[in-house]
């Protein structure tokens, strides 16, 4: 389990973490391994979501072959962690409101980001200018990934000739929306676009 060198900084607490929580992050270490969660430190007083804070700090994120979790957090000129001096290497729009959000990983084609104010998680499809809402709060990426991750396992281990893919991608659909649909409700989202890839054998 990998500790960034960064610590999210947050004022206030919502109280203790909840135990669900930390069966999420049985379920990372069981299906990414102890090298594949990326715990993010906690430290009083700065503008971070409480609740995303205490969520990053106790759970953390998954990092593997669909996502990878930023490593370095702390940033650098030429590695920064926020989303506004990204983009500026790269020559790249950034809408205005989103300068300040966090970076915190990458999907194939996609980079996802935190607002730390609000605590949702948004998406910039690889070459677009703008972003779309992706998940209500880092708890809903997190069990996204882990949903995303047992459909990818058994479609890797399935046989080719016993390979039902429609419903691994409906058992995927039911799961997730289960707990929060937004990240399915556009048909153009970043997961949708992943789910026509297996849904068409291109993944």
């Amino acid at each position: 389990m990998r500790v960034l060198e960064c610590e999210l900084q947050w004022s206030g607490s919502s109280g203790a973490i909840e135990r669900s929580d930390f069966m999420v992050h049985g379920d990372l270490i069981r299906l990414y391994g102890i090298d594949g969660v990326v715990i993010y430190p906690v430290k009083a007083a700065c503008e971070m979501d409480s609740v995303t804070a205490e969520f990053l700090g106790a759970v953390g994120l998954p990092s593997g072959r669909v996502f990878i979790s930023r490593a370095g957090v702390a940033g650098s000129e030429r590695d920064p962690y926020v989303l506004g001096p990204l983009f500026d290497l790269g020559d790249r729009y950034c809408p205005p409101e989103s300068r300040s959000w966090h970076v915190l990983g990458y999907l194939p084609a996609a980079l996802i980001v935190l607002d730390p104010h609000s605590g949702a998680v948004y998406v910039f499809q690889e070459s677009e200018r703008d972003y779309q809402l992706a998940h209500r709060d880092v708890a809903s990426l997190v069990h996204c990934l882990l949903e995303f991750r047992k459909l990818d396992d058994s479609y890797k281990a399935a046989c080719p000739d016993s390979l039902d893919v429609e419903s691994l991608v409906n058992r995927f659909r039911e799961e997730v929306e289960a707990v929060d649909p937004t990240p399915l409700i556009d048909s153009e989202s970043e997961w949708n676009r992943m789910l026509g890839e297996i849904l068409e054998e291109m993944w």
